[in-house]
């Protein structure tokens, strides 16, 4: 997980709960927004301290050369699940990262198989109904491309997730 924290990504994701409904994770909002790398396992409830397999993968990022990274979101997109904002590495580093994680997890690279070919923001996960679908395919669409937002991420984290609810739910990211 590289981070992505963005004032601009987060109004994206304001204006999207507003028009898809606020009850949706607002994902991209600040402190939760993210490029994932790759997912390592399935979820589970609770992580307990010293997880061989966290070790693994931990051990597999310190040996992993990684970061500055830098990016570029440059329009969303939406999916069945998700309001996404695309993005693209401004160098090769953050593809290298992801390409030598892999090598450097071996068999615990598993879980998702392949390449990933598409690097993304998460703005708002759907939990339920949009009242208005095509009011959001429309918001989406007029933003299909976008003035390009540049950011630079600092290092990759291995995370897991933790709902925060109120005013704005959200997954919120917890380093391991």
């Amino acid at each position: 997980m590289l981070p992505a924290d963005d004032p601009q990504l987060d109004a994206l994701t304001a204006d999207a709960a507003g028009i898809a409904g606020a009850w949706h994770w607002q994902t991209g909002q600040l402190g939760s927004a993210h490029f994932t790398v790759r997912a390592l396992e399935g979820y589970r409830s609770e992580v307990p301290v010293g997880d061989p397999a966290c070790a693994r993968y931990l051990q597999a990022m310190a040996s992993t050369a990684g970061g500055p990274f830098r990016m570029r979101v440059t329009g969303l997109t939406l999916t069945p699940g998700s309001v996404m904002a695309c993005a693209e590495p401004v160098d090769s580093a953050a593809d290298a990262f992801m390409d030598e994680l892999t090598v450097q997890l071996g068999e615990d690279a598993w879980f998702e198989q392949g390449r990933r070919d598409i690097w993304y923001v998460n703005l708002l996960h759907f939990t339920g109904d949009i009242p208005e679908p095509a009011k959001l395919i429309d918001w989406v669409a007029e933003r299909r491309t976008m003035e390009p937002v540049e950011m630079v991420v600092a290092a990759a984290e291995l995370v897991r997730f933790r709902l925060v609810g109120g005013e704005r739910p959200h997954m919120r990211p917890v380093a391991l």
